[in-house]
């Protein structure tokens, strides 16, 4: 495999178009999150912060709807929902998210992918360019895929049932070759419960009709831009639901891995 390097982060200011200072508008490659992975396993499905509360804090990022209905992602402000069919659309500002991570992307580095790449490869090729394991980095890869391998969850109903039972019954969906935006996270190992450790990606066409949560990919060429993340906002819920959550269950990774699709 070869990719070429250009470099991006290098050249800007740190004070200016990273740096968020005074007067320069928002704090860019600055994490906001809501809730917390371990409250989304044990069943907090709903949140109070609204969309238009969660772009005030980034323009780019993921998440889920209240009631787990489907998958978030966000990409220069505009948010999409993907439904269990896998169908992607635009919603209202007014809804509702219990679990979503968002920031104001700034990408510090970047590299064209020029050749076939499996997703260890990739996520190789981003520890590289970030190189420090125990930082956040926000993702995005534009181009063209030779596969993507997708879920998206069901809308639940009071009670409701723990995130693997959900897991257990999603759908999964496999796009062949096709052109879009695939992005997310990579949460550092110490951050597991809180977060998902490792990479945490979804997936939208170039059409902006289709996508999910990404468990398999193999990109063939595109554009990869990363940006590193030390600043890190979590915004936990007053709910009685998250005041009830156990949020140190004893299977932890193993169900984060399960719930992922890892």
């Amino acid at each position: 495999m070869k990719f070429r390097c250009q470099s991006v982060g290098e050249i800007e200011s740190r004070s200016g178009a990273l740096g968020g200072g005074a007067g320069l508008g928002p704090r860019r490659n600055r994490l906001y999150q809501t809730s917390t992975m371990a409250a989304l396993l044990d069943a907090v499905y709903d949140g109070e912060t609204t969309l238009d509360e969660l772009l005030v804090h980034g323009n780019f990022g993921l998440g889920t709807f209240n009631a787990l209905d489907g998958e978030m992602i966000v990409n220069d402000s505009v948010v999409h929902q993907f439904r269990a069919d896998g169908q992607a659309g635009r919603v209202p500002g007014s809804l509702k998210t219990p679990f979503a991570c968002v920031t104001f992307f700034q990408p510090e580095k970047e590299y064209v992918i020029d050749r076939p790449c499996d997703k260890d490869a990739f996520e190789e090729i981003v520890n590289r360019l970030v190189d420090n394991p125990n930082l956040f980095a926000a993702v995005r890869f534009t181009g063209l895929f030779e596969k993507v391998e997708t879920r998206t969850v069901f809308c639940q109903c009071h009670p409701y049932p723990p995130m693997l039972d959900v897991v257990s019954r999603q759908p999964t969906m496999q796009l062949g070759a096709s052109s879009g935006t695939m992005l997310g996270f990579r949460t550092p190992p110490y951050m597991q419960g809180v977060n998902v450790a490792g990479y945490h990606l979804h997936f939208l066409t170039e059409d902006g009709k289709r996508g999910g949560h990404v468990t398999d990919y193999r990109v063939r060429q595109g554009r990869l831009e990363v940006g590193i993340i030390s600043d890190v906002e979590i915004q936990l819920p007053r709910t009685e639901q998250f005041a009830k959550a156990n949020l140190t269950p004893e299977n932890i990774h193993e169900a984060i891995r399960v719930a992922e699709g890892g």
